[in-house]
Order: structure tokens, then C-alpha cells, then sequence
């Protein structure tokens, strides 16, 4: 306590003494680069930053652009009409789009496809103003004559370095020609003209034009100016104040648009222009040594700087903006932290000044215990031990008061009283000289007061509004589980919670809504929240720092927009450690200056939030590569891809230089789907196949706080193959309407058709029935007719028999057995070839075929009309010459040549019968019965043919007609053979059967069956 006491005075006289030393250049980050990590070639030689805000760098292994993150490379890889890897010069149009000349002095730029062309063929001893590839103006043409014909002598046969710096309007200003001769030039005319003798008098890295006047590094080692009259005087270089300082050898003078700055002893200075002959120069970087500088960028209003150099390739430097504090001999693992004699702070492990630090009992206090200062001044400490310390402005000791566990919090309502809670959840307040403990229903892990008598408590599952007067407590549900650890009311009484991994919170107008996280989430644990003087609202998590508009966090609130925009800082930016520490009171500090102090585990960093210079993606989204199946297109609006198509890659860029944490970008395919993703960290969009149709590339980001959006569109096609367009749809469209007419026409046609087969198949149907019918009646009438004498006669000679019997006759009775099986015979025989016939008329019948002997058909037959033969004196011949096998139906045609013989026999008398089988030169065989008897009459043999032409119809039934003859017509009919019939009266009759066919007993298959189908009458 002593010590503590003796070093405050002390500390506040270096304070005093501090703030009225100024401040020194800030820290940078450097990153470095070269062709291990992107560079195509080490030297970095000249740099220029477009209107996209990409950077492009010359080396000697070609042309670099650089986004902040990626190298691309130009090359003769890439642009094959470069004379060489080698750039000699880099410049901008009016529009700042980039170009760059080649050693062979072709000028190239860029279009808006980002793909290289000629901007100008040739550019060699003179210098084109390049506005752009329509409007260029060669300066030294442009002179009077006379004039012109002076620049041009100093040209010598190799190329000469010329290099024009604008004052006025365009053609007016400074014209260096190699590095020792300087005009200016006004209205087309040479002004005047200055010759340095000495080298590097007026290089581009030695000189340059500030404010309409020329300075240059003369061979003294001072800085000259030379003014448009082409008075040459010195000048005084005042750097920090009132420094004056002196180049040296080493020391270099950079131009960038209007912009000049000075490098020196390992320090860049942007000079400007003051009153009397003197440069003041304001330290804008200071870096180790990293060699031979080439040249310099400095982008503004970024605190980005660019450094190329000779070998040691290209160097980016960030300025830090933060600043760490730490106590030496400690931990520097700081929580709870207090503004303390205005422009100290009071910590856990020591009092920090700007003079010093300060340390000894009572410190270190307790880790995360609580520290304050109330209104009287009076210090409220928690030092090592179950104990609560009082404790003067001074830090002398006042009152200690003893408690069961360490402190958490101390806070104090608005009449002034003093309240904490301890870590094991104890409430209580300070009463005198004594601690009130308060009864509670929930444990109090931490605690904000809303007035003298309410608090919101957590008990580290949930969030709660106490009444201390009545101890009532009131839930709130949608915080049910959280581990609340932080507090804040804002400007406009909003309570802020923040969570230990459950998101932060806003409670307004007793309504809980949550916040979106960032898209690393990092914001589930939030441990402090801090409002500046300009709307921003500061948060420090376990993974960096962050910070967002608070109009923006009310838009959220109020339903105006989807996302918040949060900016992202880590260490990079000047922490020593990238985790913030939380679950104390109070976690942060505003200082009376507006300076912030949050607490990390390395150190306390500390920045003032209203300087900081915030680097926002503000730049154009850009297709760098469009490329379907492999192969570079020009991605234009309205492009068209083919149907078979596989792959389509889209690279793209949007230049950045501060954290890829503070750039999302996220696209969206338009007519594929509505949602939004992420690109990856390569920016590439890979599409596979496609439906046809229109689609619209859209890729958007946050361009910075507030609700704008950049945002790239462009639209295309992807065509439809031959079968998806709509005069194939149209056309497929007219053949539906054309078949579905077709097939009603073929359908109409079909049933037309159909209906006449039926009325067909119904007409042979009732011809058949009819033909049946009449057959019927004919058969019934014949069968009368012909069995009646047959029967009669039987009938007649069994009363012959009888009689003969009885009187004992038996010739008689042997001879009239005899005839009665003879008629029974015939009879027999009749009736067989009637059931034969009648099978053939039914519907379905199939008559199998087989080869046989006709010979043996031919005996059998002659055996059985033997005795018939006799008794009419007749004989058969029967003619085979050829032995021949008949393939046909041997009972249909035995039962045919039955009846024409037995026709034959009973027509003739006395007479001959000729059965012969013969060939008739067809490869078939041919069948006839001759005989001489009486024949027939004209009208017998015409009824017979008509018969034959209408066989099966009722055409060919006649009631008179014979049945014989109607058998043998339908049998030959129904053996596929042709029948003839030939007669004439007296002298006999021929009837002949062709179309038959020879059997092959020779062949096995000859002797098979012939197979019929199912359910069908065969014989």
C-alpha cells in the first residue's frame, strides 16, 4: 500500500508530461511476397492501381495483378502477342483502366472481359496520351515544328526514356527526355529547356512534380525545385516538426498521381509544399531494410502501403491501429479493468498510465473479482482473499469488509448505494459499515441494476427481473438455458445481453430478439459491448474484435433487413492474442478522450475507435474467367451456351486488401433456385448440365455498413437441343393432331372394314346355315328315299327267308342270308360315308393326311364292288403305272372313288370301268374313273357343274339333285384337288380329280400325323 501510494503523484506528473509529446508513426503489419508465394519474378518495378482496385506490378517475368489475397500473372503463357516477359512501362487511361507496353513498344490494356488487347501497335521515342483506344495524343507531334524537331534531336537509335507530367490543362507541364533534359512545355511550345549534367539527375525514381513545380535530388544531395519559369532553386526538407533533413545517396522521390514522397533511410514521407522554400514532410511508413526499393504505392485512405523492390519482391505493410498495454513482471492476463485519475486504469494486476505502470500490494487482486470507483472517488478493490477492500482516491486503505467468496461484480444504483454478488451467487450491498446480504430465489452469477430497487440477474441457465422489495421474479422464457455474462443499456435504454456461446441478445420494450452471428461465429460469445461518438457498436469475443453500425442492429430489429454488416479485427491489426476476455465487470473502458481499452489475454489493447481507418469492400465484383468445358469464352449479357454443354466454371474477383473476414460474397443462379450461397475462398462457381432455359448470374456482397449491396449481374442462355424448341414442339404438337386423325381415319376405317367382314362372315354364316338347312333336308329326303328299298327288300326277303324255313328250304334260306348281308353291306357302307360327310360339314373340321399306296386302296376297293360288278356285267380296270404313294386323306378319297365307281356301275351294263392314277406333268398327280355306259343328259351333268362352281353353297343344293354327287363335290373340295366332270350320252362318263398330291414314303417325315389344333373334328 505504501508504494502504491508514494508512485501516484508521480504517475500524474508523466501523465501531463505525455500528452504533450506528439505521437510517433504507427506499427505496420508486413506481409511479404514473392515468386515462392505468387510473384511471377522477384523485381518489382513499377506499380499502378486501376479503377477496380486491383494493384499491377511490372517484373521481368511479366505482368502481375494483385486483388489483396491472389496473383494473377500476364505472360506470354497467357497473352502470346507480347514480345517478351519483360514490361517496360505501366500506365493508366483516363477511365484508369490499366496499360502496359512491352520491349517490343506494343501498348496493351484491358477490356471489360478482362481479356488483353492491342491498345496501341507502337510506342517508341515519343509519348501518347492515352485516354483511351479511341482518343490518343502524341505530345511531341503536337509541338510547332521547330519545337518538335528539338525534342526529337535528343532521341537516340535505341529507345529513349520520355516521361510527361501534366500542370493545367493536357499538353502544358514538365517533358522528361532520358534522364538529364527537362522541358515545359505550354500551349505547343517548348517554355524552356533545363540539362542536368550528372546522372540520376531527373530518373523517374529521383524526381517528380508537387503542386505544379518540379523537384528533383540534385548531385549536392539536397532537394531542388525548378518552377514552370525554369528558375532552379533549393529547398528545406522539414520532417517531425522542425527536423530538417538532408538526403543521402540512398534516397529516392517517388510520384503517384499528385502525390510525391520522399524514401529515406528506410522511412517513406509524403511531402507537401509550405510556405517559403521549404517541403514538409510527414513519416507515413517506416520498415526494416529490405534492399533496393523500385518503387512505391500508397493507397489512400486505406493505411495500405506497397514497397517493391529489386530482388527481395514486393512488400505490403497495414498500419495497426491498435495498441497492446502490459504490465512487465506479469501475466498480462487481464479481466476487470476501471478508468482510474482520469487517464490511468486500474487493474487486476496494477495501475497502467501513459507514464508507467504501477505495481506491489494490493495487487495481483483477485482474477476476475470486480473493481470500482464510485462517485466519491473511493476505490472498491477485491484482493486476494474472501474480502472486499475500501480504499481512498490515493489508494490508502479505508475498510475492509470480509466475505464467504470472491467478489464478482460491484455496480451501484442510481441513489448511490454499492451493490455485488458473489462468485457462489450471493447478493448483497454495503450498509454503513457492514454488508446487507439480500434473500434471493435464484443464484446471481451476474447483474445489472434497472433501478434503485430491480435488477436483470442471471443465474448462468436463464435471465430474470428481480423486485428486491418483494423478491418477485419474473422469467424471461426465450433466454431459458443461456449463460448470460454481460450487460449494457445503450443510448436509447436498449438492453444488450451477451452469452458465453449462445449468441447475443436485445431486450426492448419487453421483447427478446436474438442477433444474427457473423458467418464464422465467433459472436456466440460476446464479452463487452461499447457504443462510439459515431454510431458504432464495439464487441470483443474469444476470436478478435468486432464492431457494426447500431443503425444497422436497429434495422435488424425493426424488420428492415435480413443480415447484419459486422467488421472483423484481429491481431493483425496490432493485438498480441486474438482472445478477449469476458465474464468480469467491467470488461471495458471508455476513456475520457474517447479511447477504448478492452481486456485480452496478452495484454490490454486499447484504440480510439473514432480514427480508426476501416478498410471496406467497396469494390466492383468482376468475372476474371468464364470457361465452358475448359475452354476461355467472353461471358457477355445475353451469352448462349449450347444444350450439351458439361461444365461451366466462373472465376471471379473483387479486389480487397484488409481482412477476407470483412468480404462475403455469395451468388445466386436465377431461374435454378432461390437460394444465396457462399463462395469459396478461390471465388469459383462450378455449374454442371443445365435445363434449358434463361438464367441470371447474380453475386452480391456488402459493400460496408448500412444496406448497400454490390451486386454483378449478368444473364444467360442455355440453348435447347433440336427436340426441346418450340417448332419441335409445334411440330410435335401437329403430328399428335395429325396421328390422333390418322388413327381416328384408321379406326373409322378398321370398324368400316370390320363391319363388312362381319356382315361378310354373317352372309357365309346364314349361306352356311342355309346350305346346312337344305342339306339337311336333302339328306333327310334322300336317306328316306334311298334306305326306304333297301329296307323294304330286307324286309321282303326276311318273309322269304321265314317261309323257306319253315317249308324247310335251305337253299332258299342260304341264299336269301346271303343277299340280306349284302344289302346289309351296302347299307353299312351308305351310312359310313353319310357320317363321313356329315363330320366334314362341321364348323372347325380338319382332315389329316398321311401317304399311302394307292395301290392297296385301289385292291381293297375292287374286292368290295366284286359281285357288284357281276351282276350288272361290267368290269374294272385299274391303271398304275407309276406305283404312286397318294399324301392325302385316304377314307375322304377312298369314300370319292367309291362312289364314282359305284355311279360307273350302276349307269353301265355290260360295259368297262377304268380307275387310273397318272401323272400330269405338275408335280402332281391326277385321278379318273372311266366307263362307256349310258352317260348323262346335258341337264344333269350342267346341274352337276354348277354344283362343282358353287360348292358349299346353297347354290350347289338341289332338292332333285343326287346325293352321291353331293358328297364326292364336297369331299374333293375339302382335299384341295379340282374336280371335273365329263359325259356324253351313250357313251359314258369321265370324272377326274386333280391337284393331288404324291406322298414320299421314302422320308421319315412322310409317316408322321399331321397335327391339329385343339378342340377341332379331325379324320
Amino acid at each position: 500500500m505504501h508504494i502504491v501510494s508514494k508512485a501516484l503523484p508521480l504517475l500524474l506528473f508523466f501523465t501531463t508530461i505525455f500528452c504533450a509529446i506528439g505521437q510517433e508513426v504507427s506499427d505496420f503489419t508486413e506481409l511479404h511476397y514473392t515468386s515462392d508465394n505468387g510473384l511471377p519474378q522477384n523485381s518489382v518495378m513499377l506499380m499502378q492501381m486501376d479503377k477496380n482496385g486491383f494493384v499491377w506490378m511490372t517484373t521481368q517475368g511479366g505482368l502481375a495483378r494483385f486483388d489483396g489475397t491472389r496473383f494473377t500473372t500476364y505472360n506470354l503463357s497467357n497473352v502470346p502477342r507480347l514480345a517478351s516477359n519483360r514490361i517496360i512501362d505501366l500506365g493508366l487511361t483516363d477511365d484508369s483502366t490499366v496499360y502496359f507496353k512491352d520491349n517490343g513498344f506494343k501498348v496493351f490494356s484491358f477490356d471489360e472481359n478482362n481479356r488483353p488487347y492491342i491498345l496501341n501497335p507502337h510506342i517508341r521515342n515519343r509519348f501518347v496520351v492515352l485516354h483511351s483506344k479511341e482518343k490518343q495524343s502524341d505530345l511531341v507531334r503536337n509541338l510547332l515544328p521547330a519545337d518538335r524537331r528539338r525534342v526529337e534531336s535528343l532521341f537516340a537509335h535505341y529507345a529513349t526514356a520520355v516521361l510527361y507530367t501534366q500542370v493545367g490543362t493536357e499538353g502544358d507541364g514538365f517533358l522528361r527526355v532520358g534522364d538529364n533534359d527537362l522541358f515545359y512545355l505550354y500551349q505547343k511550345k517548348i517554355v524552356f529547356q533545363k540539362v542536368f549534367g550528372y546522372y540520376p539527375s531527373i530518373a523517374y525514381d529521383n524526381s517528380g512534380v508537387l503542386n505544379g513545380r518540379f523537384y528533383l535530388i540534385d548531385r549536392q544531395r539536397q532537394i531542388s525545385c525548378v518552377d514552370s519559369s525554369g528558375r532552379e532553386y533549393p529547398v528545406s526538407l522539414k520532417v517531425d516538426g522542425q527536423r530538417e533533413l538532408v538526403p543521402d545517396g540512398h534516397s529516392q522521390l517517388f510520384q503517384q498521381g499528385k502525390r510525391l514522397f520522399l524514401h529515406h533511410l528506410n522511412t517513406f514521407y509524403e511531402l507537401e509544399p509550405a510556405p517559403g522554400n521549404v517541403l514538409r514532410g510527414k513519416a507515413v511508413l517506416k520498415t526494416r531494410d529490405i534492399g533496393k526499393v523500385y518503387c512505391y504505392l500508397n493507397i489512400p485512405g486505406s493505411g495500405v502501403q506497397m514497397v517493391g523492390t529489386a530482388t527481395g519482391g514486393l512488400y505490403v505493410f497495414k498500419k495497426k491501429q491498435f495498441k497492446t498495454v502490459q504490465i512487465p513482471g506479469t501475466s498480462n492476463n487481464f479481466y476487470t479493468q476501471h478508468l482510474y485519475q482520469k487517464n490511468a486504469l486500474l487493474t487486476g494486476l496494477g495501475i497502467i498510465s501513459p507514464s508507467g505502470t504501477v505495481t506491489g500490494k494490493p495487487f495481483p487482486l483477485m482474477a476476475q473479482g470486480g473493481i470500482l470507483v464510485d462517485k466519491q472517488g473511493y476505490v472498491w478493490i477485491n484482493p486476494q482473499g474472501k474480502k472486499i477492500e475500501k480504499r481512498a482516491a490515493d489508494f490508502k486503505l479505508i475498510r475492509q469488509f470480509h466475505a464467504d467468496r470472491e467478489i464478482g461484480r460491484f455496480t451501484h444504483t442510481p441513489d448511490g448505494t454499492l451493490w455485488f454478488n458473489l462468485s457462489a451467487g450471493s447478493l448483497g450491498k454495503i450498509t454503513g459499515d457492514s454488508i446487507q446480504w439480500i434473500r434471493q430465489p435464484k443464484e446471481v452469477k451476474s447483474f445489472i441494476p434497472i433501478s434503485d430497487s430491480a435488477f436483470w440477474i442471471s443465474d448462468g441457465r436463464g435471465l430474470y427481473r428481480l423486485d428486491i422489495r418483494t423478491s418477485a421474479l419474473q422469467e424471461l422464457r426465450q433466454m431459458r438455458g443461456k449463460e448470460v455474462r454481460e450487460f449494457y443499456f445503450d443510448r436509447r435504454k436498449t438492453l444488450w445481453i451477451g452469452t458465453y456461446g449462445q449468441g447475443f441478445y436485445a431486450i426492448r420494450n419487453g421483447r427478446v430478439k436474438a442477433l444474427p452471428p457473423d458467418r464464422n461465429g465467433h459472436l456466440l460469445a460476446v464479452h463487452t459491448f461499447l457504443e462510439d461518438r459515431k454510431g458504432f457498436m464495439w464487441m470483443s469475443t474469444n476470436h478478435g474484435l468486432f464492431k457494426c453500425k447500431v443503425t444497422d442492429l436497429y434495422d435488424y430489429l425493426d424488420g428492415k433487413s435480413a443480415d447484419i454488416y459486422y467488421y472483423y479485427y484481429d491481431k493483425s491489426n496490432g493485438f498480441a492474442n486474438n482472445e478477449f476476455n469476458g465474464g468480469c465487470h467491467p470488461s471495458s473502458v471508455v476513456f475520457p478522450d474517447g479511447k477504448f481499452s478492452f481486456p485480452s489475454m496478452d495484454g490490454l489493447v486499447q484504440v480510439y475507435p473514432d480514427s480508426v481507418t476501416d478498410i471496406l469492400p467497396s469494390s466492383k465484383i468482376l468475372i476474371d474467367k468464364f470457361a465452358v468445358d475448359g475452354k476461355e469464352k467472353p461471358f457477355t449479357t445475353g451469352f448462349q451456351l449450347e444444350p450439351s454443354f458439361n461444365r461451366i466454371e466462373i472465376l471471379l474477383a473483387s479486389p480487397y486488401f484488409g481482412l477476407p473476414e470483412n468480404q462475403l460474397l455469395e451468388y445466386n443462379i436465377k431461374g435454378l433456385d432461390n437460394e444465396w450461397y457462399e463462395l469459396n475462398n478461390n471465388l469459383t462457381i462450378t455449374l454442371n448440365r443445365l435445363e434449358y432455359g434463361s438464367y441470371t448470374l447474380q453475386v452480391r456482397k456488402k459493400s460496408g455498413f448500412g444496406q448497400h449491396m454490390n451486386v454483378l449481374t449478368k444473364r444467360f442462355t442455355v440453348m435447347p437441343f433440336w427436340y426441346q424448341t418450340w417448332y419441335f414442339t409445334l411440330f410435335v404438337l401437329v403430328l399428335l393432331i395429325f396421328s390422333f386423325y390418322l388413327v381416328v381415319k384408321l379406326r373409322y376405317h378398321y370398324l368400316t372394314l370390320r363391319k363388312k367382314q362381319l356382315e361378310a362372315q354373317v352372309r357365309e354364316r346364314t349361306m352356311q346355315l342355309e346350305y346346312s338347312n337344305r342339306l339337311k333336308e336333302k339328306i333327310t329326303l334322300l336317306l328316306a328315299h334311298d334306305l326306304q328299298s333297301p329296307l323294304h327288300f330286307l324286309n321282303l326277303l326276311s318273309d322269304h327267308v321265314t317261309a323257306s324255313l319253315e317249308k324247310d328250304r335251305l337253299d332258299d334260306v342260304r341264299t336269301g342270308t346271303a343277299e340280306i348281308k349284302k344289302a346289309a353291306t351296302s347299307i353299312h357302307a351308305f351310312v359310313k360315308e353319310i357320317n363321313l360327310w356329315t363330320k366334314s360339314q362341321q364348323e372347325g373340321f380338319f382332315l389329316s393326311k398321311r401317304p399311302f399306296a394307292f395301290g392297296e386302296l385301289a385292291g381293297e376297293l375292287k374286292d368290295f364292288f366284286g359281285e357288284m360288278l357281276l351282276l350288272k356285267n361290267n368290269t374294272l380296270e385299274i391303271v398304275n403305272p407309276g406305283q404312286w404313294h397318294v399324301y392325302t386323306n385316304r377314307e375322304v378319297l377312298k369314300a370319292v372313288v367309291r362312289n364314282l365307281i359305284d355311279n360307273s356301275n350302276k349307269y353301265t351294263t355290260g360295259g368297262h370301268i377304268v380307275l387310273e392314277l397318272e401323272e400330269n406333268g405338275e408335280n402332281q398327280l391326277r385321278l379318273s374313273v372311266t366307263d362307256n355306259g349310258r352317260g348323262m343328259s346335258p341337264a344333269d351333268l350342267s346341274k352337276i357343274k354348277r354344283r362343282i362352281e358353287n360348292v358349299l353353297t346353297t347354290a350347289g343344293i338341289e332338292q332333285s339333285g343326287r346325293l352321291g354327287y353331293q358328297i364326292i363335290i364336297d369331299f374333293v373340295a375339302r382335299l384341295d384337288c379340282r374336280l371335273e366332270v365329263e359325259s356324253v350320252v351313250g357313251e359314258g362318263t369321265k370324272v377326274t380329280i386333280s391337284g393331288l398330291l404324291p406322298g414320299q414314303p421314302d422320308k421319315p417325315e412322310a409317316f408322321m400325323a399331321d397335327s391339329a389344333p385343339p378342340n377341332i373334328t379331325t379324320l
